[in-house]
Formats: structure tokens, C-alpha cells, sequence
């Protein structure tokens, strides 16, 4: 007696469609696309997939040091991939078929070009902009460079900083009272510049309180230039850490400017 079945176990014939329709994650003309091949660790996760094991088009992927594979990037990783470099634009099955084991595959990533970040899986703010210089976003076509500010913004009155402000630096010109800027709700990836040009105070506002890495202090809310006589040429930068817990402050005033810590 002859047995007939499918690689995948199924009985010959129609029966529901089992293949995966992938979602384009390229945009433009394919002679600028990059590509690489590289092995692709057997840890290699597709993190909010059913099962994990299917690596999904559009994840993205960073590298390990030690080892040179490929897995997905986190931005919590401590091993290399907290980098992304890349993105996979085909799905792959890490478990082997017939052991039922994740093993290490041999596949292509895409490493430059135009993406469709819509598509894109696991991708965050500091994904964003550790990838900027090769590759190119149809929600930003312009891109940034290497340059950490895109924006110069004026602001005389409070404001709350939007998302979209990301990589602005502030400034104060021609303020004549105090101006509040209040953060965005934190997520890594963001980075801002305060400069301080009036003889005014200027205040950064944490959007949840308690979660500002000051001078000697942890659980912070608030930064601000506010000592009379030292209010003028204060600068700093806050940028959220990769867990997007916490705002950092690092100072870059052009004298020695006192922070009020709060």
C-alpha cells in the first residue's frame, strides 16, 4: 500500500491554504536595495508571534558580538543586538521539521535601503535611530543623517513636548516669564536639547514624575535653570535609556550653570 502525503504532513488535494502572505517591507527601486547573508542564531525569536519559533517578514534584527549571528533585536539586549542593523525580509521557521529543535539557518537580511516602517516588527525609537543613516523610512524620506538634532524650536510660553518633536533642541529666545517644558510619555529613543536664552527660568517636566536621573538623584521630576545670574547659556540634553524607564540629563551648559534639581 502506497502512502501519498505532503512535506508538511497534509493530505494531497484542495484543502485550506496553509502558506503565509508576507507583508512588503521594501519600498523603491530594488537597485538600491542592500542586502547580506549571515547565519541566524537558533535563539532567534519572533517575540509576539504564535509560535515564536516563525520569524515573521519585517523583524528586525541585530548582531551578536561574540558569535557574528543574527537574532532579534532588543533594546534591553546587552550582547549586540540592543543595535538594529537589520531586517528580515522573508519568514523563516527556526524549528527544524523533522527534530521539532530551533537550529541556526543560513538566510539573507536586508541591511540598507527603503523600509515601510508600518511593517516593520520590534521596531522603537532607538531602533529608529540607530538604523537612520542606511536605511530610509516612507514616514521620514528625508532622514536625519548623523547628526543628533533635526530641529531648532523657539518656544516663549509652556509646551508639551510631542513625539513627533523627537530629536528637537529648544530654546528660549525672547521668553519674558518662566517656560515649562513638559516630556513626553517616555519610551527609548528620544533625545532633547535644552538651551537657555533669557534671563528666564526654564524648567523640563517629566511626563510621569519621579523618573529624571539628576545630580545625586534617581527619582527626580523635574531639571531646571533657575539661579538668578546663571539662567543664561544653560544647556543640557535628556534622553530616555534603552529600557524607556528613565530620563537621563547630561549637562552642557557653556559656564558653570547651576540645576534645580526637583
Amino acid at each position: 500500500m502506497s502512502q501519498i502525503s505532503s512535506m508538511f504532513g497534509n493530505l494531497p488535494g484542495l484543502t485550506t491554504a496553509i502558506e503565509e502572505y508576507e507583508s512588503s517591507v521594501l519600498w523603491g527601486p530594488a537597485w538600491q536595495y542592500q542586502w547580506w547573508n549571515g547565519w541566524i542564531d537558533a535563539n532567534a525569536v519572533d517575540p509576539n508571534n504564535t509560535p515564536t519559533w516563525r520569524l515573521r517578514p519585517g523583524l528586525v534584527m541585530g548582531n551578536i558580538i561574540a558569535t557574528g549571528r543574527w537574532t532579534n533585536y532588543s533594546a534591553t539586549n546587552t550582547d549586540g543586538s540592543e543595535v538594529a542593523a537589520a531586517v528580515l525580509v522573508d519568514g523563516l521557521r527556526m524549528q527544524d521539521v523533522l527534530t521539532g529543535a530551533n537550529t541556526q539557518k543560513f538566510y539573507r537580511l536586508f541591511i540598507g535601503g527603503r523600509v515601510k516602517s508600518a511593517n516593520l516588527l520590534g521596531l522603537d525609537g532607538q531602533a529608529r535611530a540607530q538604523m537612520a543613516p542606511r536605511f530610509i523610512f516612507d514616514d521620514n524620506i528625508v532622514g536625519r543623517g548623523d547628526f543628533p538634532i533635526i530641529r531648532f524650536q523657539t518656544k516663549i510660553a509652556n509646551y508639551t513636548i510631542l513625539s513627533s518633536d523627537n530629536l528637537s533642541e529648544f530654546n528660549t529666545l525672547g521668553a519674558t516669564g518662566e517656560v515649562d517644558f513638559t516630556l513626553p510619555a517616555i519610551a527609548n529613543g528620544y533625545y532633547f536639547t535644552f538651551s537657555n536664552e533669557a534671563a528666564q527660568t526654564l524648567k523640563v517636566i517629566s511626563n510621569e514624575g519621579s523618573n529624571i536621573i539628576a545630580f545625586n538623584n534617581l527619582t527626580a521630576s523635574s531639571v531646571a535653570f533657575s539661579t538668578g545670574s546663571a539662567q543664561i547659556g544653560g544647556k543640557f540634553a535628556i534622553y530616555s535609556n534603552p529600557a524607556g524607564t528613565k530620563w537621563i540629563v547630561n549637562t552642557l551648559s557653556a559656564g558653570a550653570n547651576t540645576v534645580t534639581v526637583a
